[in-house]
């Protein structure tokens, strides 16, 4: 009894283990562990995370932009014997400056430049008179502060807001490029795991009819060996049938290979390592059925190709691409101008003398040494070849071109793809309704030639032909089951309907794996 209760342990803990380590093979569920599993929904997320960097780079362009410097200078001079002030000083200047000065700058969308600076310069000697020849004693400080405000306007090259935010904006573009591309690149991924499930299910099914087909011909070999008991056969038909066993035994076991090798592919478009592969479970979602699918013979195109123009990622992801080659070209046939900026500043600022903390911004409120102006200049820079600016314009036309040829062959193509995914799906619904048909009839024909064989009314041979058919007919069958599944989710791929974008992500529902899509929403 004790023996009897342990082995109930164990084997109730077996199964909750065995049912643990398997991973549940549903179309749903094992798309959704593609979206954080799959290196390919990976890398074009990754994308998204490039492009915002680089928004980031070009927002920068508009950053304050903060200059300081801090300098100490200490300089010991040897005057020439000659010099009038070897008569004050010990044939050595010795002089001590010490400077501090800082601006903000920055860029505004409108194009304008803006700088402000500020300067402070400390100096002292030990000659003892001043530069009005007062005599103040040895190293007496001197102050010189200034407050400076320059706001430049560009003329020509990088002149008004278009073009100096024309990056930025193209950047924008490029953040929406790298969405609708991951978008389309998760379709695809969605799309080829419902044909790798596909093929696995077929796989897994065929496995099924090549053992019942197994069993078919040991019921053949258990009927032939009563029947040469009883001298209804030769013996020599044992062998026949024999020889059509081994041959089903191999068919099965190459079955258990395919079955093993569709497992695997499975696993690797989900993402799945080899371990995590092979842990995947029977699969349990069946083929759908043409009354389940929507399809009633009917199919309108244009409606379709309208649906794909409207819904699918790649198609905005060209067009957000396109806008944003359109602002680069922009800014390349701007930069072929030469650089002229006017520039208008003021300053404000002075001198004072004196050593001590006080004295060194004293000038701002002393009218003694105050120093206030403004005034204007003009700069010109152009290099004369100009060949950098040349080389990115022709490269940035060059890029537009290629983009509108792009969006063109892209929407040719989606026309094409359409048309060829409707009629496979027409031909697949016909392949799959005549292998209903003829798996019928070799159902029931095989059914009557073992009943005849049983009566001795048809060789074995005859029977081994419709038993042979029988298989093939089954597997076909499955095979256009396959082949209509895969055309439903090709087109919805192709349209665009595969997958939704939602706020929280991307939705997958069954429905999109089992019917055709709608074109009166």
């Amino acid at each position: 009894m004790r023996n009897y209760f342990l082995g109930c342990i164990f084997l109730i803990s077996s199964t909750i283990l065995y049912s643990q380590s398997k991973i549940k093979c549903d179309l749903i569920e094992v798309s959704s562990i593609a979206f954080n599993k799959s290196p390919t929904i990976k890398i074009a997320n990754y994308s998204i995370t490039n492009a915002e960097a680089n928004f980031q780079v070009q927002k920068s362009i508009f950053d304050f932009n903060l200059n300081s410097e801090v300098n100490y200078q200490n300089e010991k001079y040897n005057l020439f014997n000659a010099d009038s002030r070897t008569k004050y000083v010990d044939k050595t200047l010795k002089s001590n400056s010490f400077g501090v000065s800082t601006s903000l700058e920055k860029t505004l969308r409108s194009g304008q430049i803006v700088d402000l600076s500020l300067k402070y310069n400390y100096n002292n000697s030990n000659y003892p008179y001043n530069n009005f020849n007062e005599f103040v004693g040895p190293f007496y400080g001197n102050h010189l502060s200034t407050v400076n405000l320059q706001l430049t306007q560009p003329l020509l090259r990088a002149r008004g807001a278009k073009i100096t935010t024309a990056l930025e904006k193209a950047s924008v573009f490029y953040i929406n490029k790298s969405k609708y591309d991951y978008e389309f690149t998760n379709s695809y991924e969605i799309e080829q795991i419902g044909i790798a499930y596909w093929s696995y299910y077929t796989a897994y099914k065929s496995l099924s009819i090549y053992i019942q087909n197994e069993n078919r011909v040991r019921e053949v070999l258990d009927m032939t060996i009563e029947l040469v008991k009883a001298d209804k056969k030769p013996e020599s038909d044992l062998a026949q049938v024999n020889a059509d066993l081994s041959n089903q035994e191999r068919q099965t076991a190459a079955a258990k290979q395919d079955l093993y090798n569709a497992r695997l592919n499975l696993g690797r478009v989900i993402g799945l390592i080899d371990e995590e592969s092979q842990r995947l479970d029977i699969p349990v979602n069946d083929f759908p059925t043409i009354l389940e699918s929507g399809y009633d013979g009917t199919i309108d195109k244009n409606a379709l190709i309208k649906m794909a123009k409207d819904k699918r990622g790649d198609l905005k992801a060209i067009e957000e691409e396109y806008k944003a080659i359109e602002l680069q070209y922009l800014v390349a046939t701007n930069n072929l101008k030469p650089q002229l900026n006017l520039s208008a500043f003021a300053f404000y600022g002075g001198a004072s003398v004196g050593n001590g903390v006080d004295k060194s911004w004293s000038s701002f409120s002393n009218n003694q040494g105050q120093d206030l102006g403004g005034g204007a200049k003009l700069t010109f820079s152009f290099p004369l070849n100009n060949n950098l600016a040349k080389g990115n314009y022709s490269r940035s036309k060059v890029a537009l071109q290629n983009q509108s040829t792009i969006n063109e062959n892209n929407n040719r193509n989606i026309e094409l793809n359409i048309d060829i995914a409707i009629n496979n799906l027409n031909n697949s619904v016909i392949i799959l309704e005549k292998s209903k048909e003829a798996f019928v009839f070799c159902q029931n024909a095989y059914n009557n030639e073992q009943v005849k064989f049983q009566a001795g009314l048809t060789t074995l041979l005859n029977l081994m032909i419709f038993q042979e058919r029988l298989t093939s007919s089954e597997l076909q069958n499955l095979n256009a089951q396959q082949q209509f599944s895969n055309a439903i989710i090709i087109l919805r791929h192709e349209t665009g309907t595969l997958i939704s974008k939602e706020d929280l992500g991307f939705k997958i529902t069954q429905n999109a794996f089992y019917t055709i899509p709608n074109t009166e929403n």
